[in-house]
């Protein structure tokens, strides 16, 4: 599958769940909430993973490590970071922050793990983030930037979370992506639903007919099938470049905001939309060395 399609189609996962979240998420706690994502997630690729051959079941003894950090990082820290930051910060300023999540990504490759990035990477990632922040600027400027610093240092803390979860999923390089993912969120259910039963008291749910389907949805498609698709991309082209699906995300949110729930979609998210689709095409070396190559013809 092409690399752009993949990406897109993890976008449109991420990017849709948001209207099954709203249906349900006064009658369930966020870490309820995260935890049944993950525990259906994982249950989903289970079945799944029944239908692979022995040899794609088979599973590295020295993963095991990796599935328990990654469930940590990609799961439960950024849960734990983002419900009690967004109490105190605006949706907005929350989006910009968790934004950063590809900065943060190229900042520990270069950083920690020795890799050199190109130009074009480099360039998309600005571009992403300096479309983010037209996407979601705040009504009050800076003001809101200040509002709560604690929050804020919470919402960056998750976007570095994520940011070291995409280069550690790096590392499962070998097997089926269902199998791996499967397994990371397997564990990550079995933190979340103490914790959901300690805090939440969530074997106190009483929740509608419908509402028990959209959480189904919500744990297949957003947690288990969109994951497995997650560490695909990750093994196909890496972790800078899957973690633009961080700013297409919101794209797509508004997106589907404007044409199913009439929401207004001002000139400020039209340029950030814009901005942000730019940053993919600045971020392909083979595009922008075939762009320069045509200048160059023509100059000549």
């Amino acid at each position: 599958m092409n690399k752009y399609v993949l990406l897109l189609l993890i976008s449109c996962i991420w990017g849709s769940q948001f209207f099954f979240i709203a249906l349900v998420i006064d009658d369930v706690g966020v870490i309820t909430l995260s935890a049944i994502k993950a525990c259906i997630g994982g249950i989903c690729l289970l079945f799944i993973g029944f239908f692979l051959s022995k040899e794609e079941r088979r599973v590295n003894k020295s993963y095991y490590k990796w599935y328990i950090i990654i469930a940590v990082f990609e799961v439960v820290l950024p849960f734990a970071f983002i419900a009690q930051g967004q109490k105190t910060v605006p949706s907005s300023v929350a989006a910009m922050l968790i934004g950063m999540v590809p900065v943060f990504t190229i900042l520990f490759l270069i950083a920690f793990f020795k890799r050199k990035s190109t130009m074009p990477e480099i360039t998309g990632i600005l571009f992403g983030f300096a479309g983010i922040v037209f996407l979601s600027w705040p009504t009050h400027g800076f003001q809101d930037l200040f509002n709560s610093i604690q929050g804020n240092i919470l919402l960056i803390l998750a976007a570095m979370s994520f940011g070291l979860s995409l280069i550690i999923l790096e590392k499962l390089n070998e097997g089926s992506s269902v199998i791996h993912m499967r397994n990371v969120l397997l564990i990550a259910s079995a933190m979340l639903i103490p914790m959901s039963l300690v805090f939440e008291q969530s074997f106190e749910l009483d929740l509608e007919r419908s509402q028990s389907i959209y959480l189904v949805i919500l744990g297949i498609f957003h947690a288990g099938i969109v994951y497995a698709l997650f560490n695909r991309l990750i093994r196909q082209e890496g972790a800078l470049f899957t973690s633009f699906s961080n700013y297409i995300v919101p794209v797509i949110g508004m997106i589907l905001g404007f044409f199913f729930l009439h929401e207004a979609l001002s000139i400020q998210q039209l340029i950030g939309m814009g901005v942000i689709m730019m940053s993919l095409v600045l971020s392909n070396e083979k595009i922008i060395n075939h762009v320069d190559k045509k200048v160059v013809f023509y100059i000549i």
